[in-house]
């Protein structure tokens, strides 16, 4: 088997604009997805990886594609992956990116391990994720938007509020106001307003293959209660908490018909059940992988293609797993570092 990966911030996304106007968390968790999935999936085929050369990014028994900043990148990138039997596509929701990117290489005849059109298009909009949320009675906080004031009473007494884009990626330009009037003033149509639920920040993912959904341990998110930036994880969770957002996470998730692929789900779990809520569907890897490929048995790469199946054992005890966002992680406090050689 052969396997392109296209990581968008090391695979050339930049490529048009100076090294240094690359936001550094961008690059940093952007370089460690693509070498943590690169590694497992080296073990499994042969990876054809798309560079951006100026970046300097060493990656073991890959191929590499360096991107030419004079081309248009998806190009490249469909170029690149013609001779591969499916690729496996790490971008941004924002601007349409996602989207686009696995659009344009499945009208190139490739096959992308991604979601359906209409579950990019929705879990990509939270908006739509929100309106999709509550339609199917799925636990999400009340939200205001242009186009849409259905929960304005709802929405008062709250202590905090947040604001983020509609096609936001992870925690970026959010922003907290201690005031609803104040956040309100800021609303645009390109804005999601939501109050802030506290609680614990919590992410599950699942790779969902054809009618399969496997679901990998929940972790907690380290989130700065100050900016809503992420900052890694940590986990297993116990096991009372496992089910809570696995159960969640779940029903989240077959809101949206037609998953495919790595999907991370995140959620706020409260004092009690009945007030957990789902925050946003992510139809993409996420940072988490980092940690949860040292957190279970077996390749989680593997998985994506059916080359592994059943269920998940989690191999380490609760809580003594974490990483950080620029792909660094310790298990019981010792820092894990390795390279394909390990695996040989």
């Amino acid at each position: 088997m052969r396997i392109f990966v296209g990581e968008f911030v090391c695979g050339g996304g930049f490529a048009q604009q100076p090294t240094g106007k690359i936001p550094v968390g961008l690059r940093q968790e952007g370089s460690a997805m693509l070498k943590a999935v690169s590694l497992d999936l080296a073990q499994i085929a042969e990876v054809v990886a798309a560079v951006d050369p100026r970046l300097g990014i060493e990656l073991d028994h890959v191929e590499t594609v360096a991107i030419d900043s004079g081309q248009a990148i998806l190009g490249q990138w469909i170029a690149a992956a013609r001779g591969c039997d499916a690729a496996l596509i790490v971008a941004p929701e924002s601007d349409g990116v996602l989207a686009k990117a696995v659009g344009m290489l499945r009208a190139a005849g490739v096959d992308v391990i991604a979601g359906s059109a209409d579950f990019l298009r929705t879990a990509s909009d939270k908006l739509l994720t929100a309106k999709t949320l509550h339609a199917a009675r799925v636990a999400h906080p009340p939200f205001l938007a242009k186009s849409d004031n259905r929960f304005d009473n709802e929405m008062e007494g709250f202590a905090r509020y947040v604001l983020k884009p509609r096609d936001g990626c992870g925690t970026q330009a959010i922003r907290i106001f201690d005031s609803l009037a104040k956040a309100k003033a800021e609303l645009t149509g390109g804005l999601l307003l939501q109050p802030w639920i506290p609680g614990q920040p919590i992410s599950v993912s699942l790779v969902a293959s054809g009618s399969h959904q496997t679901f990998l341990p929940a972790v907690h998110q380290s989130i700065c209660s100050e900016t809503c930036g992420y900052a890694g994880g940590s986990g297993p969770l116990d096991d009372d908490a496992q089910r809570r957002a696995t159960a969640l996470a779940a029903l989240a998730v077959n809101a949206i018909s037609n998953a495919r692929g790595f999907v991370g789900v995140d959620l706020i779990l409260g004092k009690r059940p009945s007030d957990d809520v789902v925050i946003e569907i992510n139809p993409r890897l996420t940072t988490s992988y980092v940690g949860l490929r040292k957190m279970i048995s077996g390749n989680l790469a593997a998985r994506l293609f059916d080359l592994e199946t059943g269920p998940v054992a989690c191999s380490h005890a609760v809580d003594s797993v974490r990483w950080t966002t620029d792909g660094q992680v310790w298990i019981n406090d010792i820092p894990v570092n390795e390279t394909i050689a390990d695996h040989v």
